[in-house]
């Protein structure tokens, strides 16, 4: 199996060059950026978060094609996007800064899309009504655009850079798709798949087998199989059980899950249980006074339905469901320190190591 590491795409970029260079000692197969401008955190509470002591700002992103070409500068191993969406980046200037990316990136680009987050688009003023359409629209010319060099029926809107980058070929495109008709178009426009969702061992093979079908009918290749996760190494899942209930304001990560999940744990969604979790919550728009009165109250088996949580060994066991499902390129967002801080960081730094040793065996 791959494994691929998010980077730490935030001010200040100090975090960035402290990390890279361990993780290029690791032998990591690619690196990521997701593509937000608000957080997972709400910034009147974020100095009650150990992790805070790294950064001022929860919401300090940088834009991630910009610092991708940073970050070319690094490392020869490919960097993908995970995720922007086609309703704030059309295909026009998606397909150009992916040719342009492709070019200057030693190790080729990847360009993961999907059709956004409320986070990222109800608080600037963007719509978010049919994203699903809108993403379908841009697969569309972006797979015209990227494989033939011109817009559908409209060869004036074309690409001038090359399409292929030597020795590295085209730039890949990776769609988040989760639901129905997101798996149709992720076979039929994607060369890989990169849903971030948690979901079990069964489902995610499940999807995946819905990927390979429609394929198949399209006459494509299947795409790459990849998993988005944000993991939180500990001493043992029980050692972390006993951190979050001591640090409870790291359990607020239980607002991202689905509210059928709160409905099967006897609770409310904030939002009610018709919640979609990581693509409706908007944490800044909730009242701080209100999410702290509520961390208390979300059970660890919650936070485990968002995070995954544990050892190296704890942890490989978890993956290596999904690698017997078809898993084949594991993405890594480590989140270790979010109970514990710094001290909780540096106690766990060779359980990275450790999972990738297994990791590359499944």
């Amino acid at each position: 199996m791959k494994v691929g590491i998010t980077l730490p795409a935030q001010f200040p970029f100090g975090s960035t060059e402290q990390m890279l260079p361990i993780y290029e000692e690791m032998g990591v197969d690619s690196y990521w950026a997701p593509d937000h401008l608000l957080g997972v955190f709400h910034p009147d509470l974020w100095s009650k978060i150990p992790l805070s002591v790294l950064a001022a700002d929860p919401d300090a992103f940088y834009d991630p094609f910009v610092y991708g070409a940073r970050i070319s500068t690094m490392t020869d191993k490919p960097y993908g996007i995970s995720v922007t969406d086609s309703t704030r980046r059309r295909a026009p200037d998606l397909a150009r800064t992916a040719l342009s990316l492709n070019d200057l990136i030693p190790g080729g680009f990847i360009l993961g899309v999907g059709s956004g987050e409320a986070e990222s688009l109800l608080p600037y003023g963007y719509p978010f009504e049919k994203p699903v359409g809108i993403l379908e629209e841009c697969l569309i010319e972006l797979r015209s655009l990227i494989d033939h060099g011109h817009m559908p029926e409209n060869e004036i809107g074309r690409m001038g850079l090359p399409l292929e980058a030597e020795g590295r070929g085209k730039p890949a495109i990776w769609v988040a798709g989760h639901g129905p008709r997101m798996l149709k178009l992720t076979a039929q426009y994607g060369d890989g798949w990169i849903p971030a969702w948690w979901m079990s061992p069964e489902e995610y093979g499940q999807k995946l087998s819905t990927i390979v079908d429609y394929a198949n009918s399209f006459g494509r290749p299947t795409p790459e199989a990849s998993l988005l996760t944000f993991v939180l190494f500990s001493e043992s899942i029980d050692k972390a059980e006993e951190m979050f209930e001591k640090e409870p304001l790291g359990k607020l990560f239980g607002l991202f899950a689905m509210g059928d999940i709160w409905e099967s744990n006897g609770l409310e969604h904030p939002l009610g249980n018709d919640s979609k979790g990581f693509i409706d919550v908007i944490i800044h728009d909730l009242n701080a006074d209100d999410l702290r009165d509520l961390a208390p109250t979300i059970p660890f088996e919650m936070v485990k339905e968002v995070l995954f949580v544990g050892n190296a060994q704890e942890l490989g066991q978890q993956f290596e469901g999904y690698a017997k499902a078809g898993l084949e390129h594991l993405i890594i967002g480590n989140l270790t320190g979010v109970v514990g801080g710094m001290d909780e960081i540096l106690a766990r730094g060779m359980e990275l190591p450790q999972l990738m040793s297994v990791l590359k065996e499944l």
